[in-house]
């Protein structure tokens, strides 16, 4: 095989991703359009996915803007059908959107429990699903699953979520069983806790800091969105098509001890 190393340019692709109206997503979304691909962006806040596409058209990429709500299959359905329609194809999907919450297991409820699984695994399935049955037909596209180190490793409080991702990363491997033979390559990435807005209140609590970064972080930092970028793009390319159901960790070191 020749080497060309232009195959991490990814030109002309169209991608879906979700939870990209901040943090993992917003970073995510806009460097795939610096690589050259047109994106939907996903979320339920659309004002802040608004401003992700005036930055990805400055980019002189295409920026499809579609809030919806994905716990609802129905919705789901119509807006992968909307993104088939504008665009012609769907090559990418980063199923990214996730809900969490840090609560005792005695004191988890109900609606945390549904909200959780239902965002972060749910949603996460039968949009893959969606998708797949237009990527199928195409005879190739790839699937990028946003798990975390809490799939492999937890701690208190942590026990709803830690199910949910678990849950992510079983099923990339069992989706990618499934459709490898298709063209469909389906991989996750596992972030450690990532230095965004919606982690302000965990890392903020006393001597979370001190216990993460002097005891479990061998890197000593905490993750920055664009951390991931690098994965992202690689599982996205072409160079990556032997990476099959694999759970990447990009995790800082967390889960080597």
């Amino acid at each position: 095989m020749d080497n060309n190393f232009n195959n991490f340019r990814l030109t002309g692709l169209i991608a879906i991703v979700t939870g990209a109206s901040q943090g993992i997503g917003r970073t995510l979304a806009i460097a795939l359009a610096q690589a050259g691909v047109h994106v939907a962006l996903i979320s339920r806040n659309q004002s802040a996915l608004e401003e992700v596409a005036a930055k990805i058209e400055s980019l002189d990429r295409k920026a499809l803007v579609l809030p919806i709500d994905l716990r609802n299959v129905s919705q789901i359905r119509t807006m992968v059908s909307q993104v088939n329609d504008t665009f012609g194809k769907i090559d990418i999907l980063i199923n990214n959107a996730a809900w969490t919450t840090t609560v005792e297991a005695l004191e988890v409820t109900e609606k945390e429990w549904n909200q959780t699984l239902d965002t972060s695994l749910k949603a996460m399935f039968f949009l893959s699903q969606s998708v797949a049955k237009i990527m199928i037909p195409q005879g190739r596209g790839k699937i990028i699953n946003i798990g975390s180190t809490f799939g492999q490793v937890t701690f208190k409080g942590r026990s709803v979520y830690a199910a949910a991702k678990a849950g992510v990363h079983h099923l990339t491997r069992a989706l990618a069983y499934e459709w490898a033979e298709k063209g469909i390559y389906v991989n996750a990435i596992a972030p450690c806790v990532t230095e965004t807005p919606t982690r302000r209140e965990l890392l903020e609590r006393p001597g979370y800091n001190e216990w993460a970064l002097g005891e479990m972080l061998p890197i000593r930092r905490w993750a920055q969105p664009e951390d991931f970028i690098g994965a992202t793009l690689f599982l996205c390319s072409s160079l990556s098509d032997m990476v099959v159901g694999h759970v990447m960790m990009v995790d800082g070191g967390w889960t080597i001890h």
